[in-house]
């Protein structure tokens, strides 16, 4: 085969897949997301619900020792989601996301960004549940409208924050729960 006739062939099936592209209808929202990315998400999202004292006193599986920490190992739990969504912007920093101009004009804006969710959501892990609680369903909020206005500039994938927005629901609903119990079962104080 000449080098001629071969380079025919590469152009006409690139052609045929670039139109078959453009014929099939592509994926939006959170079908355009990675299925290792839902995957380890919506897992990852269990831990704030599931160690949310009023529920994990209600789930039978759980022993008695996780139970009593709940609280504290969602709020640890918390800090530590909350840094993971800082060191993402981090990366793609590193990486250039949103083309080499873009990045360049963000890059100082998007690495102070990628350490705050840490230093906001590290001092929840020495209050009790209900403030603690109450800090890091803020911040949670707080990160994802961040992570919206970085998103409309183009700096994060197109299906990130389709996969962000239930993620984020419910980590910030089992912090509510855990507030709400807080607020209604308050601990004593110790006696002065």
């Amino acid at each position: 085969m000449s080098e001629d006739k071969a380079d025919l062939d590469v152009g006409t099936a690139a052609a045929a897949a670039a139109q078959t592209m453009q014929q099939q209808p592509s994926a939006h929202g959170l079908q355009a997301a990675p299925q290792i990315a839902k995957v380890l998400g919506f897992a990852g999202a269990i831990p704030f619900l599931a160690l949310s004292p009023p529920i994990a006193q209600s789930l039978p599986l759980l022993p008695a020792d996780l139970v009593a920490s709940a609280a504290l190992l969602q709020l640890g739990y918390g800090a530590s989601i909350a840094s993971f969504l800082g060191g993402i912007h981090w990366a793609l920093a590193m990486a250039e996301y949103g083309g080499p101009v873009a990045s360049a004009k963000m890059a100082s804006e998007r690495y102070i960004w990628s350490v705050t969710p840490c230093l906001m959501a590290w001092p929840a892990v020495a209050l009790q549940a209900g403030p603690g609680s109450l800090i890091l369903g803020t911040v949670l909020g707080v990160v994802y409208a961040v992570d919206r206005s970085f998103a409309a500039k183009g700096l994060l994938p197109a299906w990130y924050m389709a996969l962000r927005l239930p993620l984020t629901l419910a980590a910030v609903s089992g912090m509510a729960i855990t507030l709400i119990g807080a607020l209604m079962s308050p601990v004593p104080l110790p006696p002065q």
